[in-house]
């Protein structure tokens, strides 16, 4: 897919937010105060259509036979120049596939297997690719290491002019021209940023960004983004802010104008944060975003995605069985893995639980981003021919994307149009990826009446879904019914049970303890058990079961709601089991 280099008027004078002067390209910039406008308390988005159908931009369909190189040996700056080539060449027709692990094989494989690609085409040296692409880029951009965040603007121009990034020695040994230089340009990541908002953006897709620690830039993430000329950023954490030219609060004041000038519903990739103080972070990041309309999508680590993304699949079907037997003694457990919105868990993480010989041994929901099917549609289809009865796919964290209802369009005028056109998105998607429910995220709610509020407000905006399953993990509300209750229209909300410990040794007791504490001598109960992914796998979870005993019984989501509607239904005379 292409995108017009030039995007409407009303855009373009919204992201150069009135700037009086802007340098010509490859002119040194004037250092000026990190100090920038105070936005309103409102900002009103420019309307601008997408220019794609999908929530996420897609490329055209892989070619038959792919060049693949093994670039895992290879040094951060010769990988950091394939991917950006990777994603210029394959933006008009995905060509090249690049193997960093054992799993770009796996998945390589599966594609072929699924009839996406035919043989591919092996190539023994991995910069040669540079040789038989020469035709496809103009030549080459050289961040400057004396600026942090210089490497992402670097990607960024390399998008919009059809350049690789390379260092001098590396344009030099390929014979690639160098046609920017960003040494002594910027004088600090403020500058720079300043440059990505008023001088790139305008010519870049306004739906798409790349939130990626410089230091990533090599693992491959950013070549999907390059290819539909997204943008590349970066705001440092606390403990970046010795890097050369770290500003943490003049950066996220950048992003700020340009997520205000940039329309609603944009998705930011990568992620806000790379360890202990390194990035904005989760959750102020998230906000970040959430405030201005925007969702994030966890994607970092990713590899291959302008490849994967220019397959076509309209639509996923599960499996689903009907729900045993109401039992009145028994609590009902769905075990609802996590993390799944985190697209790469699905490229490099659940693929072992599901070769796991445990797998289908008992019932597991598992979240998942509903753009799994537009950004690696392969994956996704995977997952779906391998699940069986006992596993169904639910909508990851919020939704279409991760947000904070709370907080969400908080800064523009009209939030809950704003927030109804955000659930509008989510339910297409859970439409086509057959999904019963979703988790709906209630971070920074200041209280529980107002949590369920929002839950609530969800559910008004989404009527067809049935039951929800909000949470990151149990917020602390105290007593069953609190836990587990109907709406006034009917819906059902399960929110979660548990929360959990990193403390391998001590998760499965802690588990243990709070479903038993939560149901007391409620029978029958039904509860959203909360799994935390990072710490348990499928055997794990065998022994979560087995520990809790036989009066505990595992089913899926739509089984948790199907014997739940039964049980109240059949309390309130009736015997209605939708």
């Amino acid at each position: 897919m292409t995108f017009p280099r030039l995007i409407v008027v009303a855009w373009t004078l919204a992201v150069l937010g009135g700037c009086a002067s802007i340098p010509p390209p490859g002119a040194s910039v004037t250092p000026t105060s990190t100090t920038t406008s105070v936005l309103p308390r409102h900002v009103l988005l420019p309307q601008v259509k997408r220019t794609y159908p999908t929530f996420q931009p897609k490329m055209p369909p892989p070619a038959r036979h792919l060049y693949v190189a093994n670039i895992s040996a290879l040094p951060p700056d010769q990988k950091r120049l394939l991917v950006t080539l990777q994603g210029i060449v394959n933006r008009t027709r995905p060509r090249i596939y690049l193997i960093w692990r054992p799993d770009d094989r796996f998945w390589l494989r599966q594609m072929r297997k699924q009839g996406q690609t035919g043989t591919p085409i092996r190539v023994k040296h991995p910069l040669s690719l540079v040789r038989i692409f020469r035709g496809d880029i103009r030549g080459a951009v050289i961040p400057d290491p004396k600026v942090y965040i210089s490497p992402d603007i670097a990607v960024d121009i390399a998008a919009v002019d059809d350049l690789v990034v390379a260092t001098p020695a590396l344009a030099r040994q390929l014979n690639v021209p160098v046609k920017v230089d960003l040494r002594g340009r910027f004088q600090n990541d403020v500058e720079a940023l300043r440059y990505l908002r008023t001088r790139l953006a305008p010519r870049m897709n306004p739906f798409l960004f790349l939130c990626l620690d410089p230091a990533l830039l090599a693992d491959g993430a950013e070549d999907q983004i390059i290819a539909a000329r997204g943008m590349t950023f970066w705001v440092t954490g606390p403990k970046e802010q010795r890097k050369p030219g770290a500003d943490m609060a003049g950066e996220k004041q950048q992003i700020e104008k340009l997520f205000a000038a940039t329309p609603l519903n944009g998705v930011v990739r990568g992620f806000w944060w790379n360890g202990d103080g390194v990035g904005l972070g989760e959750g102020e990041g998230v906000k970040l975003a959430s405030e201005f309309g925007k969702v994030t999508v966890v994607s970092n680590h990713m590899h291959n995605l302008s490849v994967f993304s220019g397959v076509r699949l309209a639509a996923l079907r599960q499996k689903f069985a009907p729900p045993p037997k109401l039992d009145r003694s028994k609590v009902y457990l769905s075990l609802t893995v996590s993390d799944g919105d985190n697209l790469n868990t699905w490229q490099n993480f659940f693929w072992r639980w599901f070769k796991s010989p445990y797998h289908g041994k008992f019932a597991v929901g598992w979240a998942m981003g509903p753009t799994l099917l537009d950004v690696a549609p392969t994956l996704a289809e995977w997952y779906y021919q391998h699940a069986g009865p006992k596993d169904e796919f639910i909508g990851g964290v919020s939704g279409i994307g991760y947000i904070y209802p709370s907080v969400w369009a908080d800064r523009l005028d009209h939030p809950h149009a704003a927030l109804r056109r955000f659930y509008r998105w989510t339910g297409d998607y859970l439409r086509r990826m057959d999904m019963h429910t979703f988790r709906t995220h209630q971070a920074f709610t200041p209280d529980n009446q107002d949590a369920m509020r929002d839950i609530a407000q969800a559910a008004a905006a989404l009527p067809q879904v049935r039951f929800f399953m909000p949470d990151y993990g149990y917020a602390d509300e105290r007593g069953y019914h609190r836990i587990t209750y109907s709406l006034p229209s009917g819906q059902a909300v399960f929110r979660a049970a548990t929360s959990w410990t990193l403390d391998k040794p001590e998760e499965i007791p802690y588990l243990v303890q709070q479903i038993r504490a939560h149901v007391g001598a409620t029978r029958p109960a039904f509860l959203n058990v909360f799994i935390l992914n990072w710490v348990m796998g499928m055997h794990r979870l065998y022994l979560l079961l087995k520990a809790l005993g036989p009066d505990y019984v595992d089913v899926t989501p739509s089984q948790l709601n199907a014997l739940y509607r039964s049980s109240v239904d059949t309390v309130g005379g009736r015997s209605d089991t939708r």
